[in-house]
């Protein structure tokens, strides 16, 4: 069933990535958007994470996003996971 919710956000991602944006200024992005329903909650988890799989390797994370375990910004991207450097704590999804 055609949802006009989802094809408009799916329609400003295609539009941000299409004009330069970085996938991690995409991601956040995403992760801003304030959604009432559950189930568009659901599909932008999802677009989180497969966003998530092209940053590249090494990719330092936003300013300011400390690691929960040691509280350390040294966070970097490593396979779609954000891994801290000090500790060594993942987290994925």
């Amino acid at each position: 069933m055609f949802n006009p919710e989802f094809w408009n956000y799916a329609k400003l991602i295609s539009g941000v990535l299409r004009h330069g944006m970085p996938i991690p200024d995409v991601v956040n992005l995403v992760a801003s958007l304030s959604l009432d329903s559950d189930t568009i909650n659901t599909w932008k988890n999802g677009v989180e994470r497969a966003l998530k799989r092209y940053i590249p390797n090494g990719t330092k994370a936003r300013k300011g996003t400390r690691c929960s375990e040691c509280g350390s910004e040294a966070l970097v991207y490593q396979e779609g996971c954000l891994i801290c450097q000090s500790c060594g704590s993942s987290k994925c999804g």
